[in-house]
C-alpha cells in the first residue's frame, strides 16, 4: 500500500511497471488536495538562501530534486514585476546563475515577488516536477507533481511595464509567414526583409507626416441599411448583404464607403469575436478580397496593407496585397511578433511620401496592469520593398 501524509497539492500520474500481471500495467491516477511528506527533505518556504555560504552536495541535490515548497495562501507577495529582458528570463532553483534551470519566462510576464535576495528575486510560481520511485522494492512509480514553489530570477531581467519598449531590431521579427500555399512557423521568430522595410521613428516625424495622409475612401454615395439589409446597386443588378441574427455564427454588415480608384465597395463584417473587411466589385458585384483589418491603399495605388492587432495571439497579423487592374492579389501574410497597432484608426495612414505610418505598442505591453489597453505609443513606418509588385 502506498501511504501519503498531508502536505502540498500534487498529482500522482502513473505506475510504469506491471503490478498485477505482465499484460496489464497498473495505471494509477489520483488528484490529492493535500500531499504527505513523501519527500521528507522538502525545504521550508521561509528559508532564505545565502549563496555566499558553503552548501553541501547533499543539500544542493535536495533543492534540485524537491524545490522550495510554499503555502500559497500564507505567503505574502512583496510586489509584482514584469520580465523586461528582450530574450525573456530564466527561473532557477537557487539565487545563482549556475543553479538548476526550472522554467523560462517570456518578456512581459507578470511575476509575484516573495523574497528580495541581493541581485535576485524569489518568485512564487506553480512548478511541475517528475520523479521515478521504487514501489514495494519491485516496481517503478512515476510521480508527476504540480505545486507552488519559490524560484529565483535575476533582478536585472525585470522591471515595470513601461520599461518594455521596441528597439529597431524588434520590428521585422515574424512568428509565421504565408506566401501562396506555403505556410511557415518560427518558434523563436525570424527576421523578414524580403517584402517590407520597417523603421522606428519618433512622434515628431509621425505628426509631421500626418497632414500628408492619402485616403481614397469616398462617402459620397453612402448606402444605408434597411431592415438588416445592405443593398449595393450595380450597373445591371444588385448585391444584398443580409444580417444574420444568431448567437453562434451571427454576422452584421456595415457599409464603409467606395474606393473609386479600384472600382470597389468596402464593407465591414462584424461577428461575435471577430471582424473583417470585404471589397465588392462596383461593376459585377463579386467579392474581390477579404482582409483581417482595414485595408489601406498606397498612394501609387499599387499596394494594400492591412494590420490587425491580434489580442489572442499577441502579435500583428499583417497582410500585403498588390493591385492588378480590378484584381487584388495576396502577396504575403505574416505575424509580426513584437508590435501591435493602437486601436485609434487615425493613427495609421499612408502618406504621400510612400510610407505607411503607424502608432504601435510593444506586444508584451499591449495591455496595462489594470487590464485596459495601453495608451503609451511608439511610432513606426513601413515601405514596400522595390520589386514586390513583379513577384
Amino acid at each position: 500500500m502506498l501511504v501519503l501524509k498531508p502536505c502540498t497539492p500534487f498529482l500522482i500520474k502513473r505506475l510504469n511497471n506491471n503490478c498485477i500481471s505482465n499484460k496489464h500495467p497498473l495505471i494509477l491516477t489520483a488528484l490529492l488536495l493535500s500531499l504527505g511528506s513523501y519527500h521528507p527533505a522538502i525545504a521550508s518556504q521561509s528559508v532564505t538562501i545565502d549563496m555566499r555560504k558553503p552548501m553541501s552536495a547533499a543539500q544542493l541535490a535536495e533543492y534540485n530534486r524537491d524545490g522550495i515548497v510554499i503555502d500559497y495562501d500564507n505567503t505574502p507577495v512583496l510586489k509584482q514585476v514584469y520580465v523586461t529582458a528582450k530574450d525573456g528570463a530564466i527561473a532557477r532553483q537557487l539565487p545563482s546563475g549556475a543553479a538548476k534551470k526550472i522554467k523560462d519566462y517570456r518578456i512581459g510576464t507578470k511575476l509575484d515577488v516573495i523574497e528580495d535576495n541581493q541581485q535576485w528575486y524569489g518568485i512564487r510560481d506553480s512548478i511541475f516536477r517528475q520523479y521515478d520511485e521504487d514501489y514495494d522494492g519491485q516496481d517503478r512509480m512515476q510521480i508527476e507533481v504540480v505545486r507552488w514553489e519559490k524560484v529565483y530570477i535575476k533582478k536585472d531581467q525585470t522591471g515595470s511595464l513601461d520599461s518594455i519598449v521596441l528597439m529597431p531590431k524588434d520590428l521585422n521579427i515574424v512568428s509565421h509567414l504565408s506566401v501562396g500555399k506555403k505556410d511557415e512557423s518560427f518558434e523563436t521568430g525570424k527576421a523578414l526583409n524580403d517584402y517590407l522595410k520597417i523603421e522606428l521613428i519618433d512622434k515628431a516625424l509621425f505628426e509631421k507626416k500626418r497632414p500628408l495622409a492619402v485616403d481614397y475612401l469616398s462617402h459620397k454615395n453612402a448606402i444605408k441599411k434597411q431592415d438588416g439589409v445592405i443593398s449595393i446597386q450595380l450597373v445591371k443588378d444588385s448585391v444584398n448583404l443580409v444580417d444574420i441574427d444568431s448567437d453562434d455564427d451571427g454576422e452584421t454588415y456595415r457599409y464603409i464607403g467606395q474606393i473609386d480608384a479600384l472600382d470597389q465597395h468596402l464593407v465591414e463584417v462584424l461577428r461575435w469575436e471577430s471582424q473583417n473587411y470585404q471589397m465588392f466589385d462596383q461593376v459585377e458585384g463579386f467579392l474581390t478580397q477579404e482582409f483581417s483589418a482595414y485595408p489601406y491603399l498606397s498612394p501609387n495605388k499599387r499596394y494594400i496593407i492591412s494590420a490587425y492587432a491580434n489580442p489572442y495571439e499577441g502579435h500583428t497579423d499583417l497582410g500585403l496585397y498588390k493591385v492588378k487592374g480590378r484584381e487584388i492579389i495576396p502577396v504575403m501574410s505574416a505575424g509580426f511578433k513584437n508590435w501591435m497597432p493602437t486601436m485609434e484608426s487615425a493613427d495609421i495612414f499612408w502618406a504621400s511620401d510612400g510610407y505607411l505610418y503607424l502608432a504601435v505598442t510593444h506586444s508584451a505591453a499591449y495591455w496595462k496592469e489594470d487590464g485596459n489597453l495601453n495608451n503609451r505609443s511608439q511610432y513606426i513606418r513601413i515601405k514596400v520593398v522595390d520589386g514586390v509588385a513583379t513577384q
